[in-house]
């Protein structure tokens, strides 16, 4: 526990007024270690790090010290952890965390949610140019746990062709044929499921490793490639030295996918929703208008606010079927006259 004083007083002496936020997560995929910190990263608004934790206790000692040292502590929804006999033993953290963590604004998460938002925008971003984008484009997901399967359903739905593989040899039909039922009707791409891992990589035009085991990609598999395929390495350390070296002689890159950017966006998807809603109220009725807050269903001439007590800005009028009646300027400016003369202040009209 050293070492996490360490980390936080670093972040201190940097006096900076970026929210600093602690993720804490836990994985199914053990290691000989009670609990690890992942490195400290920085943007413009936010500065976060966090810890991986195996067991309750650990969390919770983890938590009391950084309670009140940091201004958001996140941790992961999800109750998973591998323990020494192969058996899943559910740690759960985020109950822990509502239990010890007093002066610190308490968040949660989906680190895998997280994963698979960052798999599919650094494909999309490498795709940006290509006018089909992921469409017809032939991927292999090996591992189709949490991740993979997810990961699945993403890029059917973009027009992929998808092929998935894992030693768990019996379920692969069941989740082909699952993500073939769920996926929009209109779809035309399917999910195949594969009985044996590929001797040849060269039909596959993006390579996504998902698996919880080191060295599944084996240079014998890559060796005879012919084409620049894009590999993503999201399981970390999923491809042996052997397939590291030749991929590097063939000039051939392997993405470690990157969640940093991910989880920028997560906070300040987090901060604005918050902010959106912490109100102690969500209507207001004055006089003859009835305003709303952005994000709750109004009733039918409902005007929609960014602020019901002190609106500045008008949305739109509420249809009473969810949706905003339809409005040109004129009408519009007749709209914020009427209002004018009630509040006696101005609006604008989005």
């Amino acid at each position: 526990m050293k070492e996490l004083i360490k980390i936080i007083n670093t972040i201190k002496k940097k006096k900076t007024k970026k929210k600093i936020c602690f993720f804490l997560g836990n994985t199914k995929k053990r290691e000989n270690k009670k609990f690890f910190f992942t490195p400290i990263r920085e943007n413009r608004n936010f500065i976060f790090f966090g810890a991986i934790v195996y067991s309750d206790l650990i969390t919770k000692k983890i938590l009391k010290i950084i309670d009140g040292k940091v201004d958001i502590v996140l941790v992961d929804i999800e109750k998973k952890v591998r323990s020494k006999n192969k058996k899943i033993s559910l740690v759960n953290i985020e109950r822990s965390a509502k239990d010890v963590i007093k002066k610190s604004k308490l968040y949660i998460y989906k680190a895998n949610d997280l994963a698979v938002t960052a798999t599919e925008t650094l494909l999309f971003n490498l795709f940006l140019r290509d006018k089909r984008g992921l469409g017809g484009k032939k991927i292999l997901i090996i591992g189709i746990g949490n991740i993979g399967f997810k990961l699945s359903i993403k890029f059917v739905e973009s027009g992929s062709r998808v092929y998935i593989w894992s030693r768990k040899k019996e379920l692969l039909p069941n989740f082909a044929k699952t993500i073939n039922i769920i996926k929009p009707q209109g779809t035309t791409s399917t999910v195949k499921a594969l009985k044996n891992m590929p001797k040849s990589l060269n039909f596959f035009d993006i390579i996504i490793s998902t698996a919880d085991r080191k060295n599944i990609i084996k240079g014998n598999i890559v060796k005879n490639l012919r084409k620049k395929n894009i590999f993503i390495d999201v399981g970390k350390g999923n491809f042996d030295k052997n397939a590291i070296k030749i991929l590097n002689e063939k000039k051939i890159d392997i993405y470690r996918l990157d969640t940093t950017n991910s989880y920028f966006s997560y906070l300040e998807n987090m901060s604005l929703t918050e902010k959106q809603y912490n109100y102690n109220r969500f209507k207001n009725k004055l006089k003859n208008f009835t305003f709303v807050l952005r994000g709750i269903v109004g009733q039918k001439d409902d005007i929609v606010v960014d602020d019901v007590l002190k609106p500045k800005k008008i949305f739109g009028i509420c249809n009473g079927t969810g949706g905003f009646f339809s409005h040109n300027f004129d009408e519009k400016k007749n709209i914020l006259n009427k209002i004018k003369i009630v509040t006696n202040k101005k609006l604008s009209y989005d």
